[in-house]
């Protein structure tokens, strides 16, 4: 017997149907969930589903298997804890955030940044996909620069000489090799081999360095499908109060100009030029 090919409810293309049964897509934010919200998936999961969950690389969860009866009870109960279904379709997809603050070598808190975009923008309906990604260092794990918009922490190192004693342990922890301890054991950062990852502020056991600034780097026109694309630098070390107005002038810039045919981000910008958009949106 043929198998029944796959198909998308095009009013809510987060509910995916195959084989008789339904995949519901779950959008959070940052990848955060509460235990409240796990119980709810798991109840769903084990009373309408195959009794398995699937967690995607875009911290999305997907609920597969789930028969068509319980379709609305499901989506009522994830209701009931703050969730539900969504990125998919044209608009802002799930937001992607690691850690933040909750990892040690991290220099800003990427959860709240998360938050304050999914509130002002998430599941926005746009002419195309755009999907964003915050990492808090300039390390991405997340692999933000493979997004449209990809936001990436960045943290200038200064060194007390005043307080610094020569230990080391920065140069040590510097994966740029950009540290050395001088003949007067002070630490000394070549500005040129500096990626301001922040490693060396985090892991200074007498706080010797601080960050002299901090700022986002700004990438857009990312793409992780094959061929994979990095983005293009629109700003680098933009500030923490100016990140957000930034990230909500890219996507209207995009939902006023781009084409039909433009369905993400890349060709939007292959199309008008980086220097242009940094004309239209940084001047």
């Amino acid at each position: 017997m043929a198998k029944e090919r796959t198909s998308v409810d095009k009013n809510r293309p987060y509910l995916t149907k195959r084989n008789g049964t339904y995949e519901i897509k779950v959008r959070t934010c940052g990848g955060m969930l509460d235990t409240f919200q796990l119980d709810t998936l798991k109840d769903i999961a084990t009373d309408w589903g195959c009794g398995e969950v699937h967690l995607t690389h875009r911290q999305e969860v997907l609920l597969p298997e789930i028969k068509e009866q319980y379709i609305e009870d499901a989506l009522e109960k994830l209701g009931k804890v703050g969730l539900k279904g969504g990125s998919a379709g044209l608009r802002v997809r799930n937001i992607v955030a690691c850690t933040g603050g909750r990892y040690k070598n991290c220099v800003h808190d990427t959860i709240e940044i998360a938050r304050e975009l999914d509130k002002k923008y998430g599941e926005m309906p746009l002419p195309g996909a755009v999907k964003i990604n915050i990492s808090g260092c300039a390390f991405p794990c997340t692999r933000p620069q493979f997004d449209d918009i990809g936001i990436i922490g960045k943290a200038k190192p200064k060194v007390d000489l005043e307080k610094c004693d020569g230990c080391g342990k920065c140069a040590e922890m510097c994966l740029m090799k950009a540290i050395t301890i001088n003949e007067y054991k002070k630490a000394e950062i070549n500005s040129g081999k500096c990626k301001k990852c922040g490693r060396c502020i985090q892991n200074c056991p007498i706080s010797a360095i601080s960050a002299e600034e901090k700022g986002f780097t700004i990438l857009v026109g990312g793409r992780g499908s094959w061929p994979a694309f990095t983005g293009e630098i629109l700003d680098d070390m933009v500030k923490t109060e100016d990140l957000v107005p930034l990230i909500g002038k890219i996507i209207d810039y995009y939902k006023k100009h781009a084409l039909p045919e433009e369905k993400r981000l890349r060709p939007f910008l292959k199309r008008i030029g980086i220097e242009k958009l940094k004309e239209e949106l940084l001047t």
